[in-house]
């Protein structure tokens, strides 16, 4: 290519890019058309207004300075609304223990009957493996609230505020004298757990609570032993050893204050008033012990399940005299351990919950029971039932996690017993 052709070549290719620079320009100006008044050239630069977007976003929007009235709470507040955490009047309260490989925790439950829905609203960290649990509204002098206690299997027994939703330790332990600290596998610092001589000396099996006297606490122990507190002062009041093996289950009578009923691996049933130590009336169980209970509707009656699945029903007053004949009944309601009993405010009704998962409501009208319904309550074994006298129809089981049984939801159980039947069932 001579001289000539090369420079005309460069002409071409420098209007070329001339062309297209200009292009661009309009490409651009087309795109920040309209912006001119944000004098983004100069937008990095220092001013006394600020930054130029914003002062125009407010200039050109302005938010109305009244609360939408379709709005609640806080809008600016990231949190949820408190009121969801608050416990409703018609709510129903009840506790329960749950353990993980590396945690043990004291759960607070709330159950909504109108809504027949169940929920954690709080739980507090354990430092040792929970045994039982009973509910106190006492906890120490001039501790008045809602407290639950923890028998724990490192001789312990635990109180603990049950309205602290974040507690950092119990409220109080019970024993005296020596301190032994352990770290809690929780986040908190921690727990430092009193025991000593009035301590006991094995695992915390069972608790009850005087329904006389709020201050009153009784436990069971690994130990072999019984003792009786006065929570108020953290005081042990006496120490009982009668029964010769571990005391599995104890339960205060509903009507006379200073009798307690006691059953234990060795096989025993215990009567005693506690105001007379050493005067305990013992008699034979089938088995070794799994529960006791009174019956409300009997005050002469205490019923005893036993680890080969069977209950039996005694009356007290023959066991003491001992005269013989002792057993009014005897049932085999479960194929393996029968864990829990628990009669109902309605008369004649007895529940009974076994490591076979089921659940299962006997007629014992008559001194004769019969089985009126079986359920498999699909949450594994079970270990506990409970009844609550306001809600007569309402059950609480506990097994991998806590289930309640409306009986109204059962057809079956409305006749047999009388109760209204309602839409209900499982939660």
């Amino acid at each position: 290519m001579d001289r000539a052709g090369e420079d005309e070549a460069d002409a071409h290719e420098s209007s070329a890019s001339a062309a297209a620079i200009a292009q661009a320009a309009a490409a651009a100006r087309a795109v920040t058309d309209g912006l001119e008044e944000f004098d983004l050239d100069n937008y990095d630069e220092d001013d006394e207004e600020g930054m130029h977007l914003f002062s125009v976003l407010n200039s050109d929007l302005a938010f109305p300075g009244a609360k939408d009235p379709l709005m609640t709470g806080d809008p600016d507040s990231e949190s949820d609304d408190d009121s969801d955490d608050d416990i409703k009047p018609d709510d129903q309260v009840f506790i329960a223990t749950s353990c993980e490989e590396e945690s043990q925790q004291l759960e607070v439950f709330t159950y909504v009957e109108e809504d027949g829905a169940m929920y954690v609203h709080h739980d507090i960290m354990l430092s040792a493996y929970p045994l039982c649990i009973e509910y106190l509204d006492q906890a120490g002098p001039g501790l008045q609230g809602c407290y639950g206690a923890v028998g724990l299997i490192d001789n312990s027994i635990q109180i603990w505020d049950l309205e602290d939703s974040d507690p950092v330790e119990p409220a109080s332990s019970l024993g005296t004298a020596r301190k032994k600290k352990g770290k809690s596998k929780s986040k908190k610092r921690a727990i430092t757990t009193t025991l000593g001589n009035q301590a006991h000396d094995g695992a915390v099996m069972c608790l009850h609570g005087s329904i006389f006297n709020r201050n009153v606490l009784a436990s069971g122990s690994a130990d072999e032993t019984l003792k009786v507190w006065d929570v108020t002062e953290n005081k042990c009041v006496h120490t009982y050893s009668h029964h010769g093996n571990k005391v599995q289950t104890l339960r205060w009578h509903p009507t006379e204050k200073a009798v307690l009923c006691s059953a234990g691996f060795d096989g025993r049933l215990a009567l005693m008033d506690v105001r007379q130590p050493g005067q305990a009336v013992m008699t034979d169980l089938p088995a070794e012990a799994e529960s006791v209970m009174w019956s409300r509707h009997s005050a002469f009656e205490c019923l005893a399940s036993v680890d080969n699945g069977g209950v039996v029903c005694y009356d007290v007053r023959k066991v003491v005299s001992k005269d013989g004949g002792e057993r009014l009944w005897t049932l085999m309601a479960h194929d393996v351990a029968c864990t829990a009993i628990s009669d109902a405010p309605t008369k004649d009704l007895l529940l009974t919950a076994g490591l076979d998962g089921q659940a299962k409501v006997w007629n014992i009208a008559d001194g004769k029971p019969s089985l009126v319904l079986s359920k498999d309550l699909k949450v594994g074994p079970l270990f506990a039932c409970q009844s609550n006298a306001e809600a007569p129809a309402l059950m609480c089981f506990g097994g991998h996690c806590p289930v309640m049984w409306d009986l109204t939801s059962e057809s079956v159980l409305t006749e047999a017993f009388g109760f209204p039947c309602e839409d209900a069932g499982l939660q």
